[in-house]
């Protein structure tokens, strides 16, 4: 097969592996790199490698070496049990996924003009799944060496709520799309992906000036098609991203921070009366603030996510595990990005407030273990 690159015609050089011959759209096969092939990751590239349209560099770091040599052992509820698995690469940084520069052609003797070099292979997508954490660092920033301008396009499947924003500032004439992924999938060291929640998905552009919306338009509708020929259990274009975001929220806003300070599971936080003590609440001031913010949640949205797991759920969401194994979480784009909108909108959310400022607590507590002290009586 070869690699078709999606961009305006004139905008972007002959990739060298652009064949003449009229190709259909289930012709292409496209580069694509996917940072993060922790949990969500690595069946997001099982699947686009499953389509047969996509050559996947994964990076990883902590376990690149492992990988590399044994490859993953996936046991999925959508794909079956897969022993060894690998993607068309597996490399451990940044720099390693940059494609060589092509060699120079040596000149011909005969008098001919110098046939012009090549261009280099370049990335249709960057698919990133770690998490957002931008307090720790700056993705936008880390994956330049990977973006051609005007021709890769950006995919987030990523929690988060304004999470595009620093890469359309990044790369403003690149397409920036993301996807709001309901799916329960998570690593067992030391290579063991287990995925026993089915990957729905829901992609749609982030439209912005420095692209015109038919070229968003396009490119997103044309992942969306690669991702739904890989198997995965859903996968669906939405052109009101924002909406689909805020709507995530509901659920990802609640029971993923109540768990993790709790240390409960989500069916726990059901039938102990933090739905209606907490969950509710919150869910409540988040519709407040997507109201104020132009996006309008339903009492229905409301209620299909609060329950949407059920009471007997053992879940225990990212955040929690997070905690428990002293990793990073990633409350700053889940709640603190609702906080300080609110703020800037006037309005007010106390109960969300309190759980913000609580997740900061549990996690100034992890980066500042108790060496031990005396023990006071009071």
């Amino acid at each position: 097969m070869s690699a078709h690159h999606l961009s305006p015609p004139g905008t972007v050089p002959t990739s060298p592996t652009t064949t003449t011959r009229p190709t259909s759209s289930h012709d292409e096969e496209f580069n694509i790199a996917l940072l993060g092939a922790g949990g969500v990751g690595t069946i997001a590239a099982l699947v686009l490698e499953k389509s047969g349209r996509a050559r996947v560099t994964a990076i990883l770091r902590a376990s690149y070496g492992v990988v590399r040599e044994r490859g993953w052992d996936v046991e999925s509820v959508d794909h079956g049990e897969r022993r060894g698995w690998r993607c068309f690469r597996v490399v451990q940084t940044i720099e390693d996924a940059v494609f060589p520069a092509p060699q120079p052609t040596p000149n011909i003797p005969t008098g001919a003009p110098t046939p012009m070099e090549a261009a280099r292979e370049r990335y249709d997508f960057i698919v990133i799944c770690t998490k957002q954490l931008p307090d720790k660092y700056n993705l936008a920033e880390m994956i330049t060496p990977l973006v051609t301008p005007g021709l890769t396009s950006i995919v987030l499947i990523q929690n988060g709520l304004f999470i595009h924003k620093p890469f359309i500032a990044a790369f403003p004439i690149n397409v920036t799309m993301s996807a709001v992924s309901m799916i329960g999938s998570f690593t067992e060291a030391p290579n063991k992906i287990k995925h026993i929640g089915p990957d729905m998905l829901q992609i749609g552009p982030h439209y912005h000036p420095g692209v015109p919306d038919a070229v968003s338009l396009e490119r997103t509708k044309a992942f969306v098609e690669i991702y739904g020929a890989g198997g995965a259990k859903e996968c669906l274009f939405v052109d009101d991203m924002p909406k689909a975001r805020w709507a995530k929220l509901l659920w990802n806003g609640t029971y993923n921070p109540i768990c993790a300070l709790l240390e409960v599971s989500v069916g726990a936080v059901q039938s102990s009366g933090a739905k209606e003590g907490l969950v509710m609440p919150i869910m409540r001031e988040l519709q407040a603030v997507a109201k104020a913010d132009g996006v309008a949640l339903t009492d229905e949205d409301l209620e299909f996510m609060a329950n949407r797991s059920p009471v007997t759920s053992r879940w225990r969401p990212s955040m929690l595990l997070d905690r428990e194994q002293g990793r990073p979480m990633e409350f700053e784009v889940i709640l603190g990005d609702p906080v300080r909108r609110g703020a800037e909108l006037r309005v007010e959310t106390p109960v969300m407030g309190t759980v913000y400022e609580l997740l900061k607590l549990a996690r100034w507590k992890v980066e500042n273990p108790d060496e031990g002290g005396e023990q006071h009586i009071g």
